[in-house]
């Protein structure tokens, strides 16, 4: 009986031990798998807060800098002088490239027929004759100016080339206004990254910005914004261009004022509005009228040797003058439309 009972005790604490023991399998079970839970629960809630310290994070819009308008206008200026030395670079060598085509023509042309020996016969006879009418008739051209006519005219015809060179001209003055209004466009489009300009300032600053521009008749002002020249290109880049071939219309009379010939200074009055008028040209027959009137002594009866390299000279430092005259003089110069528009545009307040 004790044996009995004493065996029946031991099942029961047998069986008390093994739930025991599988409780407390269960109850680590239990732990590992809540603990899984919350590590995954934790690192979704990381991804809400601001970091360690369990507050939810906060969406702070930042305080955007106040906004400097002199160094914007100072980088606005900066732009307007980058895209100026651009274009003036780029109509440098355009015009080189004119110039050098014409010297080609100046020395197998023009240079080859002046010092034939038919066309020093002929332009002596001719001379002579009209040394004879002249003395007739005091009315009449003298020789020196009926000789000095007919060389300009076959300068032009020969070198300059009116009619093509006119086309060139205007087509350099239009590319040239179009590299321009590109560049200082490219250039514009940095400045509101750098100094954190909302669009909406930014265009209301570039309308703040305006100048009036003399029409291509010159009898009509225009405004001009900076914003149209910048967004409507093409539309801004005609009208500089415009304004620079009413400027470059003056170039000739401007040319011939700087002239230190002896001979140019007194002959040029007289004959070169004939060739001119042959010439023709809206901007380009005073240029074309002037061309051989350049060196200091003109004397047909010097020989070839002694005067070619000299009339060759003087002609390509008349070209360097012209391109000089055509890109920076202050009142006729391509440059001089692009520095007007520039001095027009930094001297307001647009802020």
């Amino acid at each position: 009986m004790v044996k009995k009972r004493l065996q029946t005790t031991a099942e029961m604490l047998d069986s008390l031990r093994r739930i025991l023991v599988n409780s407390l399998w269960i109850a680590i079970v239990l732990i590992v798998l809540a603990a899984g839970g919350w590590l995954i629960l934790q690192s979704q809630l990381d991804e809400r807060r601001a970091g360690s310290d369990g507050r939810p994070e906060l969406t702070v819009k930042p305080v955007r800098p106040e906004i400097d308008w002199q160094q914007v206008d100072g980088a606005l200026a900066a732009a307007l002088q980058s895209a100026r030395l651009s274009a003036r670079e780029y109509a440098a060598g355009q015009l080189d490239a004119w110039i050098a085509s014409m010297m080609e023509r100046v020395d197998q042309s023009f240079l080859d027929w002046y010092f034939s020996y038919w066309t020093q016969q002929l332009l002596g006879l001719k001379g002579l004759y009209q040394y004879g009418v002249h003395y007739v008739l005091k009315s009449q051209p003298t020789a020196s100016e009926k000789l000095t006519e007919e060389i300009q005219a076959e300068f032009a015809a020969r070198v300059l080339q009116p009619q093509i060179a006119q086309k060139t001209l205007e087509r350099i003055i239009n590319e040239t206004a179009s590299r321009y209004v590109g560049s200082l466009r490219r250039r514009l489009e940095e400045i509101p990254a750098t100094y954190s300009i909302g669009r909406a300032e930014w265009q209301s600053y570039l309308e703040d910005i305006a100048i009036t521009s003399g029409s291509v008749e010159g009898a009509r002002q225009t405004p001009l914004t900076l914003k149209t020249l910048t967004v409507s290109g093409a539309g801004g880049a005609a009208l500089l261009a415009a304004n620079m071939k009413t400027a470059i219309s003056k170039a000739g009379s401007k040319l011939m004022a700087k002239s230190t010939g002896k001979m140019a200074s007194s002959l040029a009055a007289k004959t070169g509005g004939k060739v001119v008028a042959k010439a023709g040209g809206k901007f380009f027959g005073a240029i074309a009228g002037f061309g051989v009137l350049i060196w200091d002594v003109w004397d047909h009866r010097l020989t070839e040797k002694e005067n070619r390299p000299q009339l060759k000279r003087s002609l390509a430092d008349y070209f360097q003058e012209l391109k000089l005259l055509l890109l920076d003089d202050p009142e006729t110069g391509i440059m001089t439309t692009f520095r007007a528009f520039e001095h027009q545009l930094t001297a307001q307040d647009a802020r």
